[in-house]
């Protein structure tokens, strides 16, 4: 009687184990995925506060972001898991996936719905169109593979969506719940981390470095080199550069500004007219003086590449709501985000536009350019 007792109160307790999620993405936290937004738990219109009371998360965002470095990571195939046991409610798989536009209308997107024993269910939001492996009625174990990641729906980046109901935040925190639905909750870290760092030939915008342009050598006689990154813990305050070396190390070029928002998810890049000199050149890029990246790129030396009639390094200034170049640049344009021109100038001087945030782009004598956003 002593053994039936006891084998009734396993299987009873095994039925009333409390829900605990594994990650719903392949791969590890901080290489292969990133986590960018929380769920936000201030409940005011245009106030936000993540479950550590941080600022992680968007006004009203009801899930959290799991994040890949690029479109090109999404087109290498990386898995949607199933975050713990359950039943297969719903699935979308037909619209397209290659979003990079928030557009709320579009909500979900593609999206798998899972319905867990203990009377949560889960949603895996913005999957790859024509991906899913599960059916509406399927039962999965925790840690399934069930479609791929990709970027459907209101989506600008490829990324699953992860949100839970009843309850809308996994997290436990200061200002969420006081138990974790995690089996081992994933870090939360407001520290600088460097996603991704290279160099390419042409002034991108920002679509294209979501692609992940593939590292290039300079070789076109009249190209440009972009120095781009992606990291994750930038304060408003952070000084950002980037300072460009010569084959022996020397100083050619060094661009510095503000960051000018907190992001946790931050793109920043800055281009150069090609060097005439041929060699092993370098981008090192600086984060509040400390190095965070630096990229070695070989450039064919040409002929015929203009010489430069200043050795003062070329900087920007913006003071006074006027834009300053340093030494007088030969030209300063002024564009939109999405690439329509604003406002030019043929001297080293011009009024900074009211609308913002803004693309400036400067040119100095011997070629030298300084591509930056302005707020």
């Amino acid at each position: 009687m002593l053994i039936v007792l006891v084998l009734f109160f396993a299987v009873f307790n095994v039925s009333a184990q409390p829900l605990r999620f594994s990650p719903p993405v392949e791969g590890s936290l901080g290489k292969d995925y990133f986590i960018v937004n929380h769920v936000d738990h201030d409940s005011r219109e245009g106030a936000i506060r993540d479950h550590a009371c941080g600022i992680q998360t968007y006004d009203g965002h009801d899930g959290t972001d799991f994040v890949l470095r690029s479109f090109r990571q999404m087109d290498s195939g990386v898995y949607v898991l199933s975050a713990a046991d359950g039943e297969v409610i719903t699935v979308v798989d037909s619209l397209p996936d290659r979003n990079k536009q928030s557009v709320i209308e579009r909500e979900y997107g593609n999206f798998i719905a899972i319905r867990h024993p203990q009377g949560y269910i889960s949603y895996y939001a913005h999957i790859r169109r024509k991906s899913a492996r599960v059916k509406v009625g399927d039962e999965v174990k925790g840690g399934a593979r069930m479609a791929f990641v990709g970027s459907s729906g209101n989506s600008s980046d490829p990324h699953v969506h992860f949100e839970v109901w009843q309850r809308m935040d996994p997290f436990s925190g200061a200002c969420a719940d006081d138990v974790s639905l995690w089996k081992d909750q994933p870090e939360y870290s407001t520290d600088y981390r460097l996603i991704d760092a290279d160099v390419t030939t042409w002034p991108p915008r920002l679509d294209t470095l979501r692609e992940r342009p593939p590292h290039a050598d300079v070789t076109p006689a009249d190209s440009s080199i972009t120095f781009w990154s992606l990291q994750q813990g930038i304060a408003a305050t952070d000084a950002l550069e980037v300072e460009w070396l010569t084959p022996d190390g020397t100083s050619w070029f060094r661009y510095q500004t503000t960051a000018g928002v907190a992001s946790h998810y931050f793109y920043w890049w800055s281009y150069i007219l090609r060097p005439a000199e041929g060699g092993s050149w370098t981008a090192v890029q600086r984060i509040n003086g400390t190095e965070t990246a630096r990229v070695k790129l070989n450039v064919k030396g040409v002929v015929g590449v203009h010489g430069t009639d200043s050795t003062e390094p070329p900087s920007v200034v913006v003071s006074n709501n006027k834009i300053i170049t340093t030494p007088m640049a030969t030209s300063i344009s002024m564009y939109t985000l999405d690439g329509r021109l604003v406002a030019s100038s043929a001297e080293g001087v011009l009024e900074k536009p009211a609308a913002s945030p803004m693309l400036l782009r400067a040119v100095f004598p011997g070629g030298r350019s300084v591509t930056m956003i302005v707020r």
